[in-house]
């Protein structure tokens, strides 16, 4: 059972190496085409550049043991070892006239006497080739140069002295010719397509190389083996990646649109009972969601959790404390104008219940921006958000904090010290492993515990066609946002909660 067991694990991690591997190469397939063309396109050019005409004439011999001089019924008779003398007679026969000297000398000497042309021995071997049939005893002389009249005119010599060689070294043998030297004709060049071939192999091979030494070197995310083997941690559950048509449709895959599948919605089923788990072994309520970088679905995550949550009849407060960059608008689809949540209620612009917004379509209570704000990390930081938690803990079942990526800032460090436990998002390919762990380090010096991880944006398959990038958190697209201010989607009715936890109808913006 043991031996079983090992073979299946050994077959298992072939297996899985094979799939990473075909998985790195398909999701890099522009690259191979781009490096394909350009290998093929100029062996092309090569072999154009390179190409010289070239004239063949040939000679076709026909080689037999039977003497000439042998008459009669033995002279129309082929036994099995007349052919293999035959064969024999032909392979020496080929042998000679491509090493011989005498048969060298004899056609360089014919060729001056009838054109004037000098050539070596050396010179006429180059440009003589011979070929056996399969299967006969016929043996085809061709004659290559760039010249018609050279061509034919060694083609005609060979023909003209071979009998002299052949009696000398064959005496019992008997040659003849089959098909005399034919005028020399332009050969076909297939140069091209063979250069071609060349370029297109090396292309596609270069281009793999690169590939497996880039992703070596990045050592990207591939499947949830590398978080769990890695780094010890336990995976909550595996979201899969939803093909949408543009880049912003992304942000708002939402389980209350049937739209996104039921596996998706099912998944963050899974992850609500977790959470409930926990809740009732441990007594956690306040889950703070981070990840090692931006793009990789945290405030996806996040919310889809809290709409789970809230959908099984709970209080929930989802709070965006990603103060740098805050999205949960964007991603809820709601509009909030000048909303600064943490901050407003740090700074004592606003108090709490004036700030938590209640969302009637989605039964969830918010503590969101709508912009962000210059000193992110002095007020998560601050007595006010330690506070803020703390009466959020007591007034809602589940409490879930959008954090912003860790290890890249320090923002989710800081909110982790006040939450119960947190939960990670790696999403598949768009993070590198040295990435996760930096984070993950981050994560385990505060006082919270790490929940699990969601490995978020899985290929639906072993294999798949895919690429995207993670750029760094302070990027271009994320530090433009510092005191800027945008708004999504349409209006919607907000409200506050009294102490009680019923929700009361504040105002409704216009």
């Amino acid at each position: 059972m043991a031996y079983e067991e090992k073979r299946n694990t050994e077959e298992e991690i072939g297996l899985e190496f094979i799939f990473k591997f075909m998985r790195q190469i398909i999701s890099k397939w522009w690259l191979i085409l781009i490096f394909v063309a350009i290998f093929s396109v100029s062996g092309f050019a090569i072999a154009k550049a390179t190409y010289q005409e070239s004239y063949t004439s040939t000679i076709i011999f026909n080689c037999s043991n039977k003497d000439r001089e042998i008459a009669g019924d033995a002279a129309k008779y082929v036994t099995a070892s007349d052919a293999q003398a035959s064969t024999y007679i032909a392979n020496n026969f080929k042998v000679l006239l491509q090493i011989g000297n005498d048969f060298a000398n004899k056609i360089a000497n014919t060729v001056k006497a009838t054109t004037g042309m000098e050539f070596t021995k050396e010179e006429i071997r180059s440009m003589v080739g011979v070929e056996i049939g399969q299967d006969t005893t016929l043996l085809t002389v061709s004659v290559n140069s760039p010249d018609q009249e050279t061509a034919y005119a060694i083609a005609t010599a060979i023909q003209s002295v071979y009998l002299d060689i052949v009696n000398k070294a064959f005496p019992t043998a008997n040659i003849t010719v089959a098909d005399s030297a034919t005028q020399a004709e332009l050969a076909s060049d297939s140069s091209a397509l063979v250069y071609t071939a060349i370029g297109f192999i090396l292309g596609a091979a270069l281009a793999v190389v690169i590939i497996l030494i880039t992703d070596k070197i990045q050592n990207k995310l591939l499947s949830t083996d590398d978080i769990k083997n890695n780094f010890n941690v336990d995976i909550l559950a595996t979201v899969s990646d939803i093909k949408t048509k543009n880049k912003n449709d992304r942000t708002r895959l939402l389980i209350t649109d049937r739209n996104v599948g039921l596996p998706f919605i099912e998944t963050f089923k899974l992850i609500r009972t977790k959470i409930e788990n926990a809740n009732h072994k441990k007594g956690f309520t306040v889950f703070a969601i981070t990840s090692s970088t931006e793009s990789e679905g945290k405030t996806t995550c996040s919310s889809n959790i809290a709409l789970s949550l809230a959908k099984s009849g709970k209080s929930v407060l989802l709070i965006d404390a990603d103060l740098r960059k805050p999205a949960v608008c964007k991603t809820l689809g709601i509009s909030l104008e000048d909303e600064k949540g943490i901050y407003d209620i740090v700074n004592g612009n606003k108090t709490f219940e004036e700030s938590v917004k209640y969302i009637e379509r989605y039964n969830l209570y918010l503590l969101v921006a709508s912009a962000a704000v210059a000193d992110p990390s002095e007020t998560l930081a601050s007595a006010g958000m330690a506070k803020i938690v703390e009466t959020a803990k007591a007034n809602f079942d589940y409490v879930i904090i959008d954090c912003p990526p860790a290890g890249v800032v320090a923002d989710a460090a800081i909110v982790a010290n006040y939450t119960d436990t947190m939960i990670f998002v790696a999403a598949e390919e768009r993070v590198a492993l040295r990435q996760i762990e930096y984070a993950l380090s981050d994560i385990m010096t505060t006082k919270a515990d790490l929940l699990g991880c969601i490995y978020n944006r899985a290929g639906a398959g072993t294999l798949r066609m895919s690429s995207a990038k993670a750029g760094g958190y302070f990027s271009g697209r994320y530090g433009s946002y510092y005191g800027s201010s945008y708004y999504y989607g349409s209006h919607n009715s907000s409200y506050y909660y009294g102490s009680s936890g019923r929700k009361h109808h504040r105002h409704r913006r216009k």
